[in-house]
Parts: structure tokens; sequence; C-alpha cells
């Protein structure tokens, strides 16, 4: 398992709009010691399927 050194945490809520591009522009940069955390408050919009989008582009 490998060890995450800096964890980055993004709240959001119905920001789906938003968290494409968020995403596009810190993916770039991580590497295997970084971790991307997404906290939804329950959104109602679409905000779950982008973030699931890039999950299944970043494994």
């Amino acid at each position: 398992m490998t060890k995450h050194l800096l964890s980055i945490c993004i709240a959001t809520y119905n920001r789906a709009e938003y968290i494409g591009e968020t995403l596009e522009s810190i993916i770039p940069q991580v590497t295997d010691e970084v971790e991307i955390v997404i906290v939804d408050g329950a959104s109602t919009d679409n905000t779950s399927s982008v973030v699931k989008h890039y999950i299944e582009v970043c494994k």
C-alpha cells in the first residue's frame, strides 16, 4: 500500500459544473504520494456522476 504524504481535500455541494474543472487542474500534478479526497455534502445535482467519471479515468 502506498503511503500518502499529502491529502488534497475538496468539500463540495452542488458544484457539478465546477468539480470537473477543479479535478482537471489537480490530477496532472498528483503523484503516488498524493491522494484526493472529495467530501460531497449530499448534492442534488450530478456532482457524484462527475466525480465517479474521474475515479474511473484515474484508476
